[in-house]
C-alpha cells in the first residue's frame, strides 16, 4: 500500500501541533511522476494563489500572508496556521504532489463541540441508552460537506491550470475519530445515532483530470456519501447534500 499523507507529513517537524488532534488529511498524486512538473517554486506559489478555494471566509489551502507562517525547501513550498481553531499545515511539491493536514475544528473549538452535543441531545431526546459524557467528539455534517467539496474543487482548479494531466489520485483521511458522532444543526431532521467505529477512515479515488474538471462537485459528493456511510448513515440523503454544496458554491452561507 502506498504511503498516506499522514505517513508523509508525520516525518516532518511541523511548526503547529495539528497531529495532536483528530485531523483531516488530503493527498493529491499525479498519475505520472515528474520531479519538475511545476517548473519553479515561484510557479508553485502562483499556482496556489490562483487555485485556492475561498468560499466561506477561510481559504483552502490557507496561504498565509506572513513570512513567518510560510516555508520552502529545495522542491516544495508550504504554509501553516494556528488561528481561532484553524490548525493546519500543507506542502505542495514541484512534482505536483500536494499534502494537507488540518485539525478537526469541531474537536478544537470547545464552543462548537458544546453546541453540537446540545443539538444531538435534542435530536435524540428519545434515546435513553446513550452515555453523553462518554462521547469523545462530534463531526458536523455541514462542515464535512463543505470541507470535502473544497478539497475536490481545489484539485479541479489545479487540473484547469494544466498542471495535472491524464490521471490523478485524490486520497482523504479522517483520523483519530473513533467514537465521534456525526450530527447536524437542531433545525434539521436527524433521528439516528451515527458513530464512527474505526479510528481512521481512508479512501483513494483515481480520477481522470478531464472528468474531475467537468464534475468536481459530483465526485466530492461521492466522497461525502462514503464518509457518511462510515459513520453509519446508510443511503444518505443525496439531495440534501447537493443543496448544501450549492449553498457553499454560490456563496449563500
Amino acid at each position: 500500500m502506498s504511503e498516506s499523507v499522514t505517513d508523509i507529513l508525520g516525518r516532518i517537524d511541523m511548526p503547529v501541533r495539528v497531529m495532536d488532534f483528530p485531523h483531516w488529511t488530503v493527498l493529491f498524486r499525479p498519475e505520472t511522476y515528474s520531479a519538475e512538473l511545476i517548473p519553479s517554486l515561484t510557479d508553485c506559489i502562483n499556482l496556489v494563489e490562483k487555485a485556492r478555494v475561498q468560499l466561506r471566509g477561510w481559504d483552502f489551502p490557507h496561504l498565509s500572508n506572513r513570512d513567518t507562517d510560510r516555508a520552502q525547501g529545495s522542491n516544495w513550498i508550504g504554509s501553516w496556521a494556528d488561528f481561532m481553531g484553524c490548525i493546519e499545515y500543507w506542502r505542495l511539491y514541484q512534482s505536483g504532489q500536494f499534502a494537507h493536514v488540518a485539525a478537526v475544528r469541531e474537536a478544537v473549538e470547545g464552543n462548537w463541540r458544546q453546541r453540537l452535543q446540545q443539538d444531538t441531545m435534542s435530536h435524540l431526546h428519545h434515546r435513553t441508552d446513550i452515555d453523553w459524557n462518554a462521547i469523545p467528539g462530534y463531526i458536523s455534517l455541514v462542515n464535512l460537506i463543505y470541507n470535502v467539496t473544497e478539497y475536490f474543487e481545489f484539485a479541479a482548479r489545479i487540473c484547469q491550470a494544466g498542471v495535472y494531466r491524464g490521471g490523478l489520485d485524490v486520497s482523504l483521511e479522517l483520523q483519530g475519530i473513533k467514537g465521534f458522532v456525526l450530527t447536524t444543526d437542531w433545525n434539521r431532521a436527524w433521528s439516528d445515532y451515527r458513530c464512527a467505529t474505526d479510528d481512521r477512515l481512508r479512501k483513494t479515488w483515481h480520477l481522470s483530470t478531464e472528468i474531475l474538471v467537468a464534475g468536481s462537485v459530483e465526485h466530492s459528493r461521492k466522497a461525502i456519501v462514503w464518509l457518511c456511510e462510515c459513520f453509519g448513515w446508510m443511503a444518505p440523503n443525496v439531495e440534501a447534500i447537493k443543496k448544501d454544496q450549492e449553498r457553499l458554491l454560490s456563496g449563500r452561507l
